[in-house]
Formats: C-alpha cells, structure tokens, sequence
C-alpha cells in the first residue's frame, strides 16, 4: 500500500508564503500602519514598519537609544532580582523592561509555582501540556511584575550527562520543537514575551563544528518552530558555532534567523555571552546582563563603547537604531507603550496554577517497568504498604533553586500524606513510612559544641549559644548579621552530613578552616535572587520545617574540629533563621535499617529514589544499596524515580516496578499518588533514550572523540562564562542528523528503554492506517481502541524511514519522528485518530542548493508505540 504526496502543491503554497511575505515587506518599506495605527510622522524613517516604534525612534536621542540595548541595574527601591532590566526612557513613555529566569517558572524575590520540569513537560508527548505550562509562566510573570521570561529552552538533549541537558525538552527536534512552541504560545497568551533558548547548537561543547544540513534540520528546528509561534526575543549562546561565537556570528543571526526565518523581534545574549563592540553588526540586539550583576561580567555595549565605534566608523547609528526598532516592535506588540507594563507585584493565581502543575505531572508520569502489574497499588498492597525514601514523606517538586523557581513548601504535600489523606485513617492504617535518608539530621547538640574550653559557641557580637538552633519562634530579628566560632567534637571517627539550614540570610559553615556550603548564596555570599528560598539548599528538599537546607558529608575523624558559622541577612526583612543540624553515622545506618526492616514486614514496598546526576553515576546517598537491600526482603518492591536524565540501575531486574515521575513540581506528592492508585494513566513517554550505559551515547563513542562534549584539539582554558572563547576544543557534529534515537538505529545499538517508551494500565489496538496528500503535508489516519479495562492514554507516534532511492548529497535518518499525539479512551472505545506531518518533515536541507528540497520517491511509514516498536506500517510515495 501507498500513498502518493505530490510536490507541486507543496511548491505553489511555498511560493504563496513568498508572496505574502513580500507584500507584508513592502508595506513595512512603505511605512504603513495598521487599522487603527496612527500615521507615521513626516521625518520619521521606516525602521520596523510600526508607525509608532518609527516616530519614537526619530524623537530618540543617541544616549537614550544606547540605554536600550546594554542591561542596568535596577534601583534597589523596586528591584524584583530578577535576571536582567533595561531602565526604558520615561521621557518618551517608554517604561522599563524586566527579564526573569526560567525554565521552568518564573524566578525573583518572591517565592512562585513550583512547575514539572520541562523534561516531564515533554514526557507528556502534549502540545496542549506544553501550552497550559506556558500559561502558568505567563501569568506568574505578569503577577511578579516581569516582562519577558527566558524560556523555553529548545537545544537537543545530545549528552544526558551535560550538566544542562536536563532542561531540555529532549533529543528530538520534532518534539522539542512542537513543545517549545506550545509553551510559548501560552505564555504569550498572558501578555508576556517569551525568549527562547540558546541559540544555536548550545549541546554540551563550547565550541561546535556542524554542517549545514544537520544545522538545519536538527539544532534549527526548535528555534524555527519557535519563530513560526511569534516568539518575541531569541537568546544567543556562549558557544562558538563553526569559528564564529554565538553571538557574534552574523550567518546564523542574520542570514539564517533574519532572512531565511523572518524573526522581527530582538536577540539577547546570553549573560556574559557579548564579547565585542562588533557583535552588533552581526544581529545581536541587547546585551545581558551589561551593567548589571554589580559589574561581575565584562559589557561591550556601555555608552562609551559604542560611541567610540560609531566615532570610528566601526559600528554605523542605523544599526543601533535598528536594534533599539527591534526591541520596541516588541513593546508594541505587548501592549508596554499603551500602558500595560505591570512591574507592581500581586498575588500569584496559585489555584489556576497548581491545577495546572498536577495535571502535567499526572501526565508526564512515565512507567518503564511493571511485572506482574505490581502496579497499580491495589487494596491488598494498601493493606500492608512501606513507603521508604525522603521523597515519600516530601515532595521532591524541583531539583533545587538556580535559575528557576523551586516552588512553594506549603503546596508540596508529600505522597505519604495525601495517601493518608485520601484512604482515611483506618483505610490507611497499614501504610507505614520511612525516611531511609534522613535529610534535615537533628540539631548539633551542646555536648558536641564548644569555644576555649567552655561549652558553647561564641558570638561574634558577644555572648555563648549552647546550640546554634535559631528558628520559629526563637529566630533572630530581622536584618541581624551574626556570626559564632568554637569548636566541633566528635566521638567517632566517620561520615557525617552536616547541614547549615537557613531563612532570611544566606550562612556560611566552616569546618577545619574549609567553607562547606553558603546555603542561599548565589555568585557571591548574596543570594542571587535577593532573598533566600526554601529550596535554595544545595539537595533536592528544604528541610522538613521548611528552611533552605545546605548539606555536606564530611569525613570527620574522633575529636575536635574548628567550626565557624557566618549570617548574613538577605533583603526579604524576615527573621533571619539559623540552625545547625547533623546526621552521625550511626542516625545514618539506623534510617537504613529502619526501611529495610518496614519493608521486610510488608507486602508491597515503594521505594522514592531521586538523582540530579546521570548513567556513569551511582544514585547519590548510598540510594542504590538501599533499594537492593528493600529488593532483598520485599519481592514486591517498586521504585519511583524523581529525576531529568536517564541514571543507572543496577538493582532493575531485582525489583517489579519502576515509574519515573521525573521532578513533578508542587502538586507531585498528589500526582504520584494517583498515577500509584490508578486514579491516572501513566501515559508518558521517554523523550530521550535510555541507554544501557553512557558509552553507547553519541557524546561518549571512544572511537569518535570529536562527537564527546569535551571535543578534540585547540589549547588553553576554555571559559564560556564572561569570557571569549579562544582556542576551545572542537565538538565537531560528525554523525550528521543521526541524533538520538536515530543514532541508534543507524549504528543497530540496542538501548535500554528506546525514545517514545512507556507503559500503561491498559492496553491499546491500532487498526485501519492510511494517508493522503494535503495542502499541509500528509494527514494520516488510523483507529485505536482501547481494550484494557481502564480508562488510558494511548500515545501513537508516526516515523518516516529514509527514501528508497535517496537523493545524491544528503543524509537521512534510518526513521525519523514525523507527528504524535495523546489519545485518552475510556475501556472499549474506539477514536479515529488524524495526525499531519507537515511539509518539512517530508523535506531535507540541500547542501547544495542552499535550501529545502522535497525528498521525492517512496518512503516507510510507521506507527508506533516507540521509535523501535511498530504496530503498522505502510509505504507513501512523495510524487515530482
């Protein structure tokens, strides 16, 4: 069977777009305005082609066109601590702009929704999730008086062990971009900007060789995608994209952004990405975060700066001019020269939210392992329960604070708790919980603590503190900086974890004359964001009071130690909050015993595991010994996953179940209990592939080191952080568009768990496929019904294999992602499914021709469950 896709009409509606987008030019050239739009002045040139950006621009002088494109500090009297500020020109109306953290959420002074990571958001295989999600960021943004929110993140998860590939929406451009797009749809529904993220090629090396094909159709598609969604803003990256750095590199700003995509808004450098003056002339529009961040990082767009090169000839006015055009097009666009800027700060629509925030983690929740479908938990599992790992007892909403919001305590219920709360007390009664890894320890007690030979530790400020525990109703006064010295004494020699813990100051723990931690601090002892969060700790839970919690294990032998400890007071005017707990050795076993011997004495046990970390790592805190113990005495045990990356198992074949629940945000404890007690699907799938281990990664082939994110050759330090990349080691691209699961196809590597997996409580039937040709691409066809006998979400995925006879020059993916969508069916329905695999992804970029080309000629087409589990296949022919 097949199905013939003829390109002529595909060429007519390309020539069609053309059309259009000429006439649109020429009525910009002509300085048209809008209905409504007020006529442009007589000496007002044609800038943008927004009548009232070009009579603003005409009226500007050079200084204040300058203030709009180099990042300030914000004054103190109103500064949110968000990213970065521009202080506007209140002598034309122009108000200030403010541009917050993410993803995901919205990050400043003031705590906010703490979101599903963005990896869980693309989990849920969801553009109506994705956009939900952006909903909430818009309007958090909008309540916490920001304007333009620095998210989505749409680079390729290339290498799950980059310390950043984990706030991606995985490694398919397809899916990334289909989910970005989404998301910024619905933050901008909210009236705020969205900037998307980090353009281009930003997957784990500093310095990155490409060919244009792969460029186009990997690294770029998020990014068009984006564009084609309206975005407002595009941040360029700090690495180097062949030989030129991100942000100064005028092919992929201009020639590629400008005049292949069309994007009308503005570029913004990445914080410290700007190197040079001359960076303006190849598209960089703003530069970040300039004279903000008190001066930390070098700015090239000072006022002195560019009038210097203006004076010299090697910047020209006009394109100052046309950068400050870009960014007030988009203030147009939103509303901010009529009055709808919104920098006061009000209540955030925490209902809204959270709804929202439980919906995609219910969604995301992904089920990899389920013998004996030990899951769902039934009544005889709730009858005799373990529930073991601190994430059981607390929500690990987050992984922690940094650019994001780590949400809020008091929505983060634990999955023990609303168990409990939704069984009722007797129903309950044979679920037992135990911490297993005791995260918050126990304070520091008097006979350990000491100074000169006294007891107690000694203030600076005077007087002697028996214990240093400083909290609720015993807290500090606010704004008080106080520090303590003396000594720590220890009767056994081992591993303790020694957790300084904090509100309303950042603090300081030393040890031996070592700093441990700074819990709070951000770039320097300050808090980044002005105040310390709860989860500003350096672990994946505040304490279980609710105070940011700064651990370290530290190997302390039997006797005395120095100690210090320093508070200083954080900007929020609350009590400043200081208390000094410890887990010993012997508090460490006994929490293990504990849940080995709770789960010896139940029927069913589920152990919480959690890992910021990835697959050539163990699971932090002894978690792995811990889960093979429980495996050992429970035969029914199953594991509930918080994590962002793929991370090792050994103990996967000892135990019956695994869930990922990824980080799920403040509503998690909620959605995991249900997706627990089938009250949801578990219909999420992987969007990246799950390695047997990290070698069989594209990043980490030994035989080619120029894929590794390390790259191969140059000499020097290598700093993308504030500082020009020279002589970096190149990451060069040479396994083209085979990325990902495409990688493992073309190589026949087998993966643990392959790209789109996942399990379900029910079972599904697909039947009946077809396609024919449309003015969009191709519209596919099929029935799938669901033949379990629970109501679940059925996740088709349709791939397209390379041509048959694939033209000369070009490379092709072994499959490729072309369309999915989410099916929810009630037991014994039936729903004829439409998919459209639009036009490009029936295309190739030809080196050669410098442009898309259809890919003519006969082509697999698969639908399946999985990028390597097909359920039915047939052949389409695109016809010439």
């Amino acid at each position: 069977m097949h199905t013939t896709l003829n390109s002529r009409s595909m060429n007519n509606r390309s020539r069609l777009r053309r059309a259009t987008v000429c006439a649109v030019a020429l009525v910009s050239t002509l300085g048209l305005a809008g209905a409504g739009a007020p006529a442009a002045s007589a000496r007002s040139v044609s800038v943008t082609g927004d009548a009232r950006v070009d009579r603003l621009l005409a009226r500007m002088t050079l200084d204040e066109k300058l203030s709009m494109i180099e990042g300030q500090a914000e004054a103190a009297s109103t500064n949110q601590y968000q990213a970065g500020y521009l202080p506007g020109v209140p002598r034309l109306g122009i108000p200030s702009l403010r541009l917050s953290d993410g993803p995901p959420g919205v990050i400043t002074k003031q705590d906010s929704t703490g979101m599903t990571a963005t990896m869980g958001v693309a989990a849920t295989f969801s553009r109506s999730d994705a956009r939900l999600n952006g909903e909430v960021i818009g309007r958090d943004a909008r309540a916490l008086g920001q304007d333009v929110v620095l998210e989505p993140f749409v680079n390729m998860d290339r290498d799950t062990s980059w310390s950043r590939g984990f706030n991606t929406f995985g490694e398919d451009p397809l899916l990334t971009g289909q989910t970005g797009a989404a998301e910024i749809t619905g933050i901008q529904s909210q009236g705020t900007m969205a900037q998307v993220k980090h353009y281009i090629a930003y997957d784990g090396g500093n310095n990155m060789s490409v060919d244009q094909q792969s460029l186009h159709e990997i690294y770029l598609q998020p990014f068009a995608d984006a564009v084609n969604a309206g975005v407002s803003s595009v941040m360029c990256s700090y690495n180097v994209v062949n030989s030129a750095q991100a942000c100064g590199n005028s092919d992929a700003l201009t020639t590629i952004l400008r005049d292949e995509l069309g994007f009308k808004g503005f570029v913004t450098s990445d914080w410290g990405a700007n190197h040079a003056t001359g960076y303006l002339n190849a598209g960089l529009d703003m530069e970040m975060p300039g004279g903000g961040f008190g001066g930390l990082l070098p700015a090239f767009f000072t006022s002195a700066a560019l009038k210097a090169a203006i004076a010299n000839g090697s910047v020209q006015e006009s394109r100052v001019t046309q950068a400050v055009g870009r960014i007030l097009y988009e203030y147009d666009r939103f509303g901010l020269l009529d009055g709808r800027s919104k920098h006061g700060v009000t209540p955030l629509p925490t209902a809204a939210d959270e709804k929202a925030v439980l919906k995609t983690g219910q969604d995301a929740a992904t089920l990899l392992k389920n013998d004996g479908s030990t899951l769902p938990l039934g009544e005889k599992s709730l009858s005799s329960l373990a529930l073991i790992g601190p994430g059981a007892g607390q929500t690990i909403a987050t992984d922690g604070g940094g650019e994001k919001s780590g949400g809020l305590v008091a929505q983060q219920t634990g999955t023990y708790q609303v168990l409990q709360q939704e069984l009722g007390r007797r129903d309950s009664s044979g679920i037992s919980y135990s911490v297993g890894d005791d995260m918050t320890g126990t304070t520091v007690p008097a006979s350990a603590l000491s100074h000169g030979g006294q007891p107690g530790l000694l203030r600076a400020g005077g007087g002697v503190d028996g214990t240093l525990d400083f909290t609720g109703g015993n807290a500090l006064s606010a704004g008080q900086a106080e520090s303590w010295s003396g000594t720590l004494t220890v009767h056994q020699t081992g591993d303790y974890w020694l957790n300084i813990q904090a509100l309303g100051a950042t603090v300081g723990l030393t040890v031996d004359g070592t700093t441990l931690t700074t819990v709070g601090a951000g770039f320097t002892s300050a808090p980044r964001y002005g105040v310390v969060h709860a989860t500003d700790g350096n672990g994946p839970l505040p304490t279980t009071d609710g105070l940011a919690n700064g651990r370290t294990l530290v190997h302390l032998t039997a006797g005395a130690h120095t100690l210090a400890v320093a508070a200083t007071p954080d900007v929020s005017g609350r009590p400043v909050q200081v208390r000094l707990d410890w887990v010993t050795p012997a508090q460490q076993q006994a929490a293990h015993d504990a849940a080995v011997n709770a789960a010896r004495h139940a029927g069913t046990a589920v152990v919480f595991a959690w890992s910021a970390g990835d697959l050539s790592k163990p699971l932090p805190e002894g978690q792995d010994q811990l889960i093979a113990d429980v495996a050992a005495v429970n035969p029914n045990t199953v594991v509930v996953l918080n994590t962002s990356q793929p991370v090792a198992m050994p103990w996967l074949g000892k135990v019956k179940s695994v869930l990922e629940m990824w980080y799920p945000g403040d509503r998690g404890g909620q959605a995991t209990a249900d997706v627990l007690l089938g009250k949801v699907d578990p219909g999420g799938k992987l969007p990246f592939t799950w390695p047997v281990s990290l070698s069989q990664e594209v990043a980490h082939q030994a035989a080619h080191p120029e894929r590794s994110s390390a790259g191969v050759g140059g000499s020097g330090t290598c700093v993308p952080f504030g500082a020009t990349l020279l002589n970096c080691p190149v990451t060069t691209y040479s396994e083209g568009v085979d990325v990902g699961y495409r990688f493992y196809a073309a190589t026949g590597e087998t993966p643990l768990f392959p790209f789109g997996y996942g399990l379900s409580y029910s079972r599904f039937r697909y039947a009946d496929l077809s396609a024919h040709r449309t003015a969009d691409g191709l519209a596919v066809s099929f029935r799938v019904s669901n033949t379990g006998s629970s109501t679940g979400d059925a996740v088709p995925q349709l791939y397209l294999g390379a041509p048959q006879n694939p033209p000369a020059g070009a490379q092709f993916a072994p499959t490729a992602l072309a369309g999915y969508d989410r099916v929810r069916l009630a037991p014994g329905q039936s729903r004829t499914v439409t998919i459209t695999i639009p036009v490009r992804q029936l295309q190739y970029w030809s080196t050669a021709a410098n442009g898309w080309r259809t890919a003519l000629g006969a082509r697999s087409l698969t639908l399946g469950t999985d990028a390597t589990t097909g359920v039915l296949s047939r052949t389409v022919t695109v016809g010439g």
